[in-house]
Parts: structure tokens; C-alpha cells; sequence
């Protein structure tokens, strides 16, 4: 049988070595403060590995995928080594200087054990 939780670590490795540092952003909205008149939100911040990746020219239909749009692989671990919470679209992504907002995600997950995430991006 295989241990998916070594897969995991074994791609974690292997994007430490070729990626850079990559903060996943997740925003949290409250319940409505008539007080304040808004939504408090909290940002929680996930440091992780990732490789960043251009979309072929093929694959860029204008629509679902932009010119400009990056793909990038996300170690399904965090820095610290416990495991990387599941992107979603409502995430920001910070990568080499740069700001992006997840458009989509697919996560590799055999048996319910993420082993990489892959995230389409777009820029602010």
C-alpha cells in the first residue's frame, strides 16, 4: 500500500529545492457588526513552497485563463511542516514580491492525503 503522507513529503522536498517561499492569505468574514456598519474580517497567513509556472499560449482562452494568469504548485505542507489548509478561490497568494487572487484550485488528494496543489492565479 502506499503511504500518501510520504508522497506528500516527498513533493514538499522536492519544491523546497526549486520553488521559493510562498504565503497563502485566508480571509475570514465575520458576522455583521451594525456598530462598526461592516463585516470584521481576519487575515490568517500559511507560509509554504511553491513553484510558479507560465500558462502554455494554447491554454490561454481569454476566459477562464488570462493572459497574465500564472500557475502555481503549492506544497501541501507549510514551512513548519503541519499540512497546508485546502486553498479555495476566496484566497489571496503572496509569490516573489507579487499579490495574486486564486481563481481556481485542484488538489491531488489519493485517500483524502493532499499530496500538491495546484492553483491558477491572477494578479492585482
Amino acid at each position: 500500500m502506499i503511504d500518501y503522507a510520504k508522497t506528500a513529503a516527498r513533493a514538499d522536498a522536492s519544491l523546497r529545492r526549486k520553488g521559493g517561499i510562498v504565503v497563502l492569505r485566508q480571509v475570514v468574514t465575520g458576522e455583521y457588526d451594525p456598530g462598526l456598519g461592516t463585516a470584521p474580517s481576519t487575515a490568517t497567513d500559511f507560509e509554504g513552497t511553491g513553484v510558479m509556472i507560465n500558462y502554455e499560449a494554447e491554454n490561454i482562452d481569454g476566459t477562464l485563463i488570462q493572459a497574465g494568469d500564472q500557475q502555481l504548485l503549492l506544497s501541501p505542507l507549510q514551512r513548519n511542516g503541519a499540512p497546508m489548509p485546502a486553498p479555495t478561490a476566496a484566497d489571496l497568494v503572496l509569490f516573489g514580491g507579487a499579490s495574486f487572487t486564486v481563481k481556481a484550485v485542484e488538489t491531488t488528494a489519493p485517500v483524502d492525503v493532499a499530496v500538491l496543489h495546484t492553483l491558477q492565479l491572477r494578479g492585482l
